[in-house]
């Protein structure tokens, strides 16, 4: 599944100027470089707007194709006007996205909660069990009904509880099948997030070296120090190989959606974000190294690491771990999916 470059252009013009921010400097204006300017931003924003922005483009607007087309909220979130998330990734005891965290009661009043990550969305897409079938369902986030709280250290974002919320639209049934509408967007959008947000990490990893670098002199100088090289050393060669995966992207394999290829990429992809936003901590907490810039551009004050940020796309690491091994049949389809 794929969303027309110029809608997607549009989208991120919209985006980023309700932002109060500009495309990137030289970045094409025509309607078929939407990826480029993607990366350009990724480049020059911060991970949580860059991640944020890949959402709507790669996730959110192939997904608008499922509702009637006057729908409201559609034409605002493709103008780029309202600011959507996906709330497909929701942590339930299996651990499993074939099982909706929303039901609807009434056909359009929704009770249950859902898992955001795109800290100024205005609305979500969200699954919702109805009719023996799975639909989606458009949720405002200023909505009667809808409570929305923080988890670690998403303090009052990042989640949604619903409590007779109203639709704001309901999507035509749709599945996780192989061939299914939601199976082919999470793998389009897997590859295009994976491809983009590795930079994110391998930066993290080389202000690190030279924080490194710079903490004393000579043979007592910490990038001297053999094991702080060696665990950078397994991050950069891991980032490598995971990089060099998803710039084959679908190509990888010949895969079709809903095979390993990109759910695999995925995992080594929210891990390795994970694993080095750790491993700078560390370093900072028992070595006085400063925070890598790359890290603390999501923050003005630059105190912590946007750890909600980095974690909350697809759920998190264990939601992707999952659905890869749901797609390798090592786990049960989820009752009722």
């Amino acid at each position: 599944m794929t969303t027309a470059p110029d809608r997607a252009l549009t989208a991120l013009h919209g985006l980023l100027t309700g932002r109060g921010l500009e495309l990137p400097p030289n970045a094409p204006k025509d309607g078929w470089a939407s990826d480029e300017v993607l990366d350009r931003i990724w480049e020059t924003r911060p991970f949580a707007v860059a991640a944020a922005l890949t959402e709507q483009v790669h996730g959110v607007l192939p997904l608008l194709d499922a509702f009637d087309a006057g729908a409201p909220l559609l034409d605002d979130i493709r103008a780029g006007h309202v600011t959507a998330a996906l709330g497909l990734f929701t942590p339930n005891a299996l651990l499993s996205l074939t099982a909706p965290a929303v039901r609807a009661g009434g056909r359009t009043l929704l009770h249950g909660r859902y898992r955001y990550a795109t800290q100024d969305a205005e609305a979500s897409v969200v699954p919702v069990r109805l009719d023996k079938a799975t639909r989606l369902a458009l949720v405002t986030h200023d909505a009667a009904g809808v409570r929305l709280h923080g988890a670690g250290r998403a303090a009052g974002w990042g989640w949604a509880e619903l409590d007779g919320a109203p639709a704001a639209a309901l999507s035509r049934p749709v599945d996780w099948a192989p061939g299914g509408e939601l199976t082919a967007a999470l793998d389009a959008y897997a590859w295009a997030f994976s491809r983009r947000a590795l930079a994110w990490p391998a930066r993290v990893v080389a202000d690190l070296r030279r924080a490194l670098a710079r903490a004393g002199e000579g043979v007592e100088a910490l990038s001297t120090s053999q094991y702080l090289a060696h665990e950078l050393s397994k991050l950069e060669i891991e980032i490598s190989l995971a990089s060099a995966a998803a710039r084959f992207g679908a190509g990888f394999k010949t895969e079709e959606p809903g095979g390993q290829a990109a759910l695999a990429t995925l995992l080594s992809t929210v891990d390795l974000i994970r694993r080095t936003a750790r491993t700078a901590e560390d370093m900072a907490t028992e070595l006085g190294l400063e925070h890598s810039p790359a890290g603390v551009a999501d923050r003005p004050d630059a105190a912590d690491w946007p750890d909600a940020a980095l974690q909350a796309y697809f759920g998190g690491r264990r939601v992707v771990e999952n659905e890869l091994a749901r797609r390798m049949g090592l786990v049960p389809e989820a009752v009722g999916a």
